[in-house]
């Protein structure tokens, strides 16, 4: 067992540890970030981590754990600072206002390693996502597509339509041959998201508009097919995230495609 030193926001050094390796690591593999955001997430959120710290301590690799809390009217804020005080490898903030993209943006400001993985809380992606995600990006690919389409998928019907419609509009009009645009089960090279940091803003539509700057500049950008089971109600206003998330798909046509 070895520890590996990470230094925090407040510029104190913490301990992540790094057990002996394993078939990963021998690849020298370093550090990486995981990230997931949550809103009125008080239920799931102390279990679906503990969880999620068991299944990547037996990855045997340095990791991180960065929670931010956006929004959130619980008990979310409390029981993150709780489990930022019990795991030294989890980071925790709150920010007030609701938004995944600002609380991505400083997610991502907030990282110390070289790889991001964006989870979502429910943890409804099959973990070994971020196995197949960090032998990628250690290949030299910048962005991992997770697809539940290419995979599969237990959504509803409504869920299901919705982003068929939104894929076909975006592969018509933008040229993108990719199938999921959904923010977890993405994996990042940092430097990727600082070059596209201004491209974030306070919703999901990041996760397009970083795919799509990518795809054009000719970075190299994959998808995978994932096993995806979630039947919970969805933390977005259903309708309201339609018009945002199709408005941005135009918006993103008629100022960069359309000329």
């Amino acid at each position: 067992m070895g520890l590996w030193l990470l230094l925090n926001r407040s510029g104190q050094l913490s301990l992540v540890c790094v057990p002996k390796p394993n078939k990963l690591n021998k690849l020298n593999m370093k550090p990486f970030s995981v990230f997931i955001p949550v809103y009125n997430e008080e239920d799931i959120l102390i279990p679906n981590t503990e969880r999620l710290i068991a299944y990547l301590d037996k990855l045997q690799i340095g990791y991180e754990i960065i929670i931010g809390s956006n929004g959130s009217k619980d008990r979310t804020p409390a029981l993150g600072e709780v489990l930022a005080g019990r795991y030294p490898q989890v980071e925790f903030f709150h920010i007030k206002e609701k938004g995944v993209g600002h609380a991505f943006r400083q997610g991502v400001q907030t990282a110390r390693c070289d790889v991001i993985v964006s989870l979502d809380m429910d943890l409804s992606t099959h973990l070994g996502f971020i196995e197949e995600a960090l032998r990628l990006l250690d290949a030299g690919y910048d962005i991992i597509v997770g697809s539940k389409k290419m995979g599969h998928e237990k959504r509803s019907i409504l869920r299901k339509l919705g982003s068929d419609l939104f894929i076909l509009i975006a592969r018509v009009l933008l040229g993108l041959p990719f199938e999921d645009y959904s923010i977890g089960a993405k994996a990042y090279k940092k430097d990727l998201l600082l070059e596209y940091i201004d491209r974030i803003d306070r919703g999901t539509a990041y996760v397009l508009n970083i795919v799509f700057l990518a795809f054009e500049s000719k970075k190299k950008v994959i998808e995978i097919p994932v096993r995806c089971e979630d039947y919970r109600q969805s933390r977005f206003n259903i309708i309201h995230e339609g018009f945002y998330r199709f408005f941005n798909l135009f918006k993103l046509w008629y100022f960069e495609k359309s000329g």
